[in-house]
């Protein structure tokens, strides 16, 4: 059976890696507040951050296309039940889509701590993506989606435990 991968939020700013994984073969699941508007998926309508319809969301996906095989989840925020409910449920890579945030350098322990979702979780292998910021011609400015997709689908392709997508240094010359 081909494999199942799982897109949290694919419908806005990593709309067009959906669209490359629905290239690829394998089944593709997809969990948003508009899932079921997009092409080429099974969408599944629901808002993560109300855990009892993620998590119903998340077996529906399972009861129709089978084990999440690989996961690639961009939640705003990980204080919320959803990224937990989401590794236990998956058998394989699970890519956290993660803002700039996580590479502030006066907050070191954010991406160990957005790594730890899957804490206890052997079936779960997390990798991380962290999304930067591009400085042109002396001005800084944020990924665009097309850039984002495009990095998030390297990322995913070559397997790394984290991948950096733009810069993140030097820090203060964010947007």
């Amino acid at each position: 059976m081909a494999a199942h991968t799982l897109v949290v939020g694919g419908t806005g700013m990593l709309s067009e890696l959906c669209e490359a994984l629905a290239g690829d073969g394998g089944r593709l699941s997809l969990l948003s507040r508009h899932a079921s508007r997009a092409a080429g998926t099974d969408g599944f309508d629901c808002d993560y951050h109300d855990g009892v319809a993620f998590a119903a969301a998340l077996d529906a996906a399972i009861a129709r296309s089978g084990p999440i095989d690989r996961a690639v989840a961009w939640f705003h925020t990980l204080k919320i039940e959803a990224p937990r409910l989401l590794a236990a449920r998956v058998e394989g890579a699970m890519f956290q889509v993660l803002g700039s945030a996580v590479a502030d350098p006066a907050h070191p322990e954010r991406l160990e701590t957005a790594r730890r979702v899957a804490e206890g979780l052997p079936r779960c292998a997390v990798r991380q993506i962290v999304l930067g910021f591009r400085v042109e011609a002396g001005r800084a400015r944020w990924l665009t989606n097309a850039e984002i997709s495009q990095g998030a689908l390297e990322a995913i392709r070559s397997d790394r435990p984290l991948t950096v997508i733009g810069q993140t240094e030097p820090w203060s010359a964010r947007p």
